[in-house]
């Protein structure tokens, strides 16, 4: 079909398509075969299609090299490769193609250096080589691509390659850019000041690198600014106070860095903000106390993260504060750092609230009706769980562990959220029993109820969480046998029963497949008996296949970054394992 002598537009896209690509009559000026399942290497062949204006073959699995002959396609003006498994340097053939317009080649394995002859595309508007591997300087030769074009370094051009220099003076030339997003490299040195004669700027992302370097003041100057992240460098100094007079500021990121100083009451003229990270620096006035009245005014803001500030935030959190962005709010993390008192959590669209490790006391205030991640652990909390905590049916992670309290768990915590993902009491003093109420939809990959005073039996109802990954009900006052039916969790990695009051003998295992992806088994302090349960060990799978594809992670939720954690038995002692990776495994017995 793509020979047929009078076609001239092919659209195969979005299919389930395999096979190589398909020969092209001279006649065909568009050929997209983009979101297919194409495995193959890009055929020399493919410079006979000489009259394509556009080739898109993003985001399939393409291997090998870009084949020379692409740059006899000298009509070429919208070429997209990526999204594929293709690897080796980019050809300095490419430079011919003097029509291209568009040039994606993103999401690859491209490595080497960037071909001096990229810079004889005078025709280019948008260059994207973003997410590869290519390293060494960018080429003076890309300030000679045209600037009068809008968006001359499109979206991310450059970011996550190991690219290295200093910061590279040809962007400057480039007058119109709107987008400078160099993150995930290795530049050096300063921000030159020539960045302030780039007039409408709109994004200046230099996240992860290596810049040594103050926030410079002419920042401030960029009337269009409206993103700016130096993350993750060496930024030191304090903030300057001519950071807002643009007066079009949405987003600020300078988290991971070495600033120190008290911050600009000049934020608060920033009407526009809506993101501030500054997680991880050294703020503070004097005497290391951040004031957090510089966000008094910020009618927008939505997410705030003021985490690992040191000796930072000192105190309540103020009044106006849990009056102010009751309806922007939906992101505040102020945790590791020096709370001692929250009276009430009032916000209306509240998602995420970290407040865990701090020195707050009192009892729990109970989050908003909208939040989805709470984490309030490691605090001074006292005082019993209201059941009122169940009508958060949006909470997907519970997390209230290592605080003072007691009182015995609402049986409502075991349906309350089809949501519900992670429920972590661990090291509490909560009594009673485990309630048997987890419902048949019950969506929990981690339950944690270790270092408490729970006793009676593990509920039968728990069998109905077949996501459950992580069980830990170590070092209570449990008195049970060993339940049989966990055997039928068909996604259960880690077990930790240690230091009850289990006893009887430990049965074999009813089936082939039980427990097929236990790694770690901790059954250590308790009154079992009888020979050692080696059909359950030996049924292990997810023990000995560890790591197949030679990579390794930590256990925990994507949708919040949050990790799993586990106390373990290991020779004896007790070791606490703050990431569990997925090719962890233990047996103690």
């Amino acid at each position: 079909m793509a020979s047929s002598p009078s076609l001239r537009y092919l659209n195969f896209s979005n299919n389930n398509f395999i096979g190589p690509i398909p020969n092209c009559s001279v006649s065909l000026e568009s050929l997209d075969l983009s979101n297919n399942m194409i495995s193959e290497e890009i055929s020399a062949e493919i410079g006979l299609c000489w009259s394509l204006k556009t080739l898109d073959l993003s985001g399939n699995y393409l291997v090998g090299k870009i084949p020379t002959s692409i740059s006899n396609i000298s009509s070429s003006q919208f070429l997209t490769l990526a999204s594929n498994d293709l690897s080796g340097q980019i050809p300095s053939e490419i430079g011919r193609l003097k029509s291209l317009n568009w040039i994606y080649i993103d999401r690859n394995h491209f490595s080497g250096k960037i071909p001096e002859e990229v810079g004889n595309l005078v025709s280019l508007n948008h260059l994207d080589l973003a997410w590869n591997n290519l390293s060494g300087q960018i080429p003076s030769s890309l300030g000679n691509l045209r600037p009068s074009l809008p968006l001359p370094v499109g979206k991310q051009a450059y970011s996550e390659n190991h690219l290295s220099g200093e910061f590279p003076q040809l962007i400057i030339e480039l007058q119109n850019l709107k987008l400078l997003q160099l993150m995930l490299n290795s530049f050096t040195d300063k921000i030159p000041n020539a960045v302030a004669s780039l007039p409408r700027l709109q994004v200046l992302q230099l996240w992860s690198n290596q810049l040594s370097v103050e926030i410079p003041n002419y920042l401030g100057t960029q009337s269009d600014l409206m993103i700016l992240d130096l993350s993750m460098n060496n930024v030191s100094g304090k903030i300057p106070d001519e950071l807002c007079h643009s007066g079009h500021l949405v987003t600020l990121g300078l988290f991971s860095n070495s600033l120190q100083g008290q911050m600009p009451m000049s934020l608060n003229t920033c009407k526009s903000l809506e993101d501030i990270h500054l997680w991880q620096n050294r703020l503070g006035n004097d005497e290391g106390i951040v004031e957090l009245d510089m966000f008094l005014n910020l009618p927008n803001l939505r997410f705030l993260d003021l985490s690992y500030n040191g000796v930072s935030i000192h105190g309540q959190i103020p009044k106006w504060m849990l009056n102010k962005g009751l309806d922007t709010l939906s992101y505040l993390n102020l945790s590791h750092d020096f709370q001692t008192h929250i009276e009430r959590l009032p916000w209306k669209n509240m998602k995420t609230l970290d407040l865990h490790s701090n020195f707050i006391q009192g009892a729990l205030p109970l989050p908003p009706l909208t939040v989805s991640f709470f984490s309030i652990s490691n605090n001074s909390l006292i005082g019993e769980l209201s059941s009122l905590i169940c009508n958060r049916t949006s909470v997907e992670i519970l997390d209230l562990s290592y605080n003072n309290l007691n009182g015995t768990i609402p049986p409502c915590l075991g349906n309350f959220s089809k949501r519900l993902s992670v429920l972590d009491l661990r090291m509490n003093r909560f009594q009673g029993t485990i309630p048997d109420t987890f419902d048949k939809k019950c969506g929990l990959n981690n339950i944690n109820f270790n270092g408490n005073e729970l006793e009676g039996s593990i509920p039968s109802s728990l069998v109905h969480c077949r996501n459950m990954q992580v069980l830990d009900l170590g070092n209570n006052k449990i008195k049970d046998t060993f339940p049989r039916w966990l055997e039928t969790l068909p996604e259960l990695q880690v077990l930790v029963l240690r230091s009850n009051k289990l006893h009887c003998f430990l049965p074999s295992p009813t089936t082939n497949h039980s427990l097929p992806e236990l790694r770690t088994l901790d059954f250590a302090n308790n009154d079992l008996a009888g020979p050692l349960p080696k059909g359950y060990v030996e049924n292990m799978k997810g023990m000995w296949n560890l790591d197949e594809q030679g990579t390794s992670s930590y256990m925990g939720t994507r949708n919040f970054s949050y990790h799993y954690s586990v106390s373990l038995t290991i020779k004896g002692f007790e070791i606490k394992l703050e990431k569990i990776l997925t090719i962890f495994a233990s047996i103690d017995l």
